[in-house]
């Protein structure tokens, strides 16, 4: 299977889906994440690719901070065009997908 963007964040959904109302598998899902994602979707994960799965457990906000940067960081062609467009990143939703806004002038 190729991923991209659109299977990626199916297979989350999917994911986040049968966790959330499958004790078993939420159990599956913590202790091995390759495993229930196999299991939800059929497919093994790609090679190298790192997948942590954490128990929100009640929290009001579980915040994952994204990897250190150096200085030559560039900006990804979304976040260019989000830049270009006006856009500012207000939250992310209960799926974990960002949700922009077009900035007032």
């Amino acid at each position: 299977m190729e991923w991209n963007n659109e299977k990626l964040n199916q297979a989350i959904k999917q994911f986040q889906d049968k966790a959330s109302t499958d004790a078993e598998f939420r159990k599956i899902a913590l202790e091995s994440p390759s495993s229930a994602v196999k299991q939800v979707i059929g497919v093994d994960l790609p090679e190298g690719f790192k997948l942590q799965v954490v128990d929100n457990a009640g929290a009001h906000l579980t915040v994952v901070l994204p990897d250190l940067k150096g200085n030559e960081y560039e900006l990804d062609e979304t976040e260019l065009q989000n830049v270009a467009g006006g856009y500012m990143l207000l939250y992310a939703d209960d799926d974990g997908m960002p949700v922009y806004s077009k900035a007032k002038k």
